[in-house]
């Protein structure tokens, strides 16, 4: 159905069989299952408007709103995101609406008497001399045209599933009623028995074995960062005796276990502590990718070597690209069967940049 001009409603169809003439009479019928669930999402969206207003402010509009038979979308000017505690209110506030089995009335009225009795007009919206009210109980009442329910009980049930951003001062609200409600919770049920399973825990004692195993993933990490503290000490210590001289400067280089750029960062530092003056050159391999980590001491940035031109060079060795500053850059590779090769550029590169 779509609305071309004022007060005039086109439905749109297609033929399946036989030809449609001009002027020949045609026999409609509603399609009452998706009407009904089309009414329900219509009659909560206007619960949900009344809800937004008493829980979040006055200030509350509608900006937008989308109306399925399977879900509602509604927009609404506000100036910062909705607090998950704010959602459960609305949320609640609307179901609250829908158990009190509100009478759902609908008669025409001037603009100025409706808005006179308190009902909700659509900003920026021309109304014309008269209006459609539709009032639900004494929990809502807005001008309207379209199709809702008997009374609010027909909702059935009312859940939110999403609310984000759609611009500056406005916010968007996702939900669903009725037998797509039912779905949306029988779906998070499947989803919880199937978590639950996972971490081999009945759905009850699920918060319980997921706030262990967080704790123990803590505690798992704690250990590795210390054996990771410690395999590096041991690297650095193996590493200091490979350090090579070259025109006066120790140039050393040299591949490495670290899991990651930090890990290997700090190997670097330590390295840099313990040598005191020189270029250290760090590569490691995690599957296929490679990274390397290059420095030089503040004492040698007037010799000519330079750290980001360095690592510029031997990257290209892996498949890569990097750069940095004079004392420290860092480049990443594709290739870690070539890293032995472009540790060992690294010392032809420190001995051309010598002056």
């Amino acid at each position: 159905v779509v609305k071309p001009i004022e007060k005039l409603f086109v439905h749109h169809g297609k033929v399946i069989n036989g030809t449609l003439r001009e002027n020949q009479q045609v026999d409609v019928s509603v399609d009452r299952a998706r009407r009904m669930a089309t009414c329900r999402n219509h009659s909560a969206t206007h619960l949900l408007h009344k809800a937004l207003k008493e829980i979040l402010g006055d200030h509350v509009n509608q900006a937008g709103s989308l109306v399925e038979p399977d879900r509602l979308r509604f927009d609404f000017t506000h100036y910062t995101g909705v607090a998950a505690d704010e959602l459960q209110r609305i949320e609640n506030m609307v179901n609250q609406a829908v158990l009190s089995n509100l009478p759902v009335e609908t008669y025409e009225s001037t603009v100025a008497e409706a808005r006179a009795l308190g009902a909700t007009a659509l900003f920026g919206e021309k109304y014309g001399e008269r209006v459609r009210v539709v009032k639900m109980g004494d929990f809502s009442m807005e001008l309207c045209g379209g199709t809702h329910l008997r009374s609010s009980a027909e909702v059935g049930l009312f859940k939110l599933v999403g609310e984000s951003s759609v611009g500056a001062g406005l916010r968007r609200i996702e939900a669903v009623t009725g037998e797509g409600a039912l779905r949306y919770i029988n779906a998070r049920e499947e989803q919880l028995e199937a978590v639950a399973r996972l971490v081999k825990a009945s759905p009850n004692e699920l918060i319980h074995r997921v706030e262990n195993l967080v704790q123990t993933l803590k505690q798992l990490e704690t250990e590795s960062e210390a054996l990771q503290a410690r395999l590096a000490r041991f690297q650095v210590q193996d590493l200091l005796g490979c350090a090579k001289e070259i025109k006066g400067v120790q140039v050393l280089a040299g591949q490495v276990a670290a899991p990651d750029m930090d890990s290997l960062r700090g190997m670097v530092d330590l390295l840099r502590d313990r040598l005191g003056s020189g270029v250290i050159v760090l590569g490691s391999s995690v599957g296929e990718r490679v990274s390397l980590v290059a420095t030089v001491t503040k004492d040698l940035q007037n010799s000519g070597l330079h750290a980001g031109r360095l690592i510029k060079e031997i990257a290209a060795v892996v498949g890569g690209s990097g750069g940095g500053r004079p004392d420290m850059a860092q480049a990443g590779g594709k290739e870690p069967a070539k890293l032995a090769e472009a540790l060992e550029k690294a010392y032809k590169v420190a001995e051309q940049q010598i002056k």
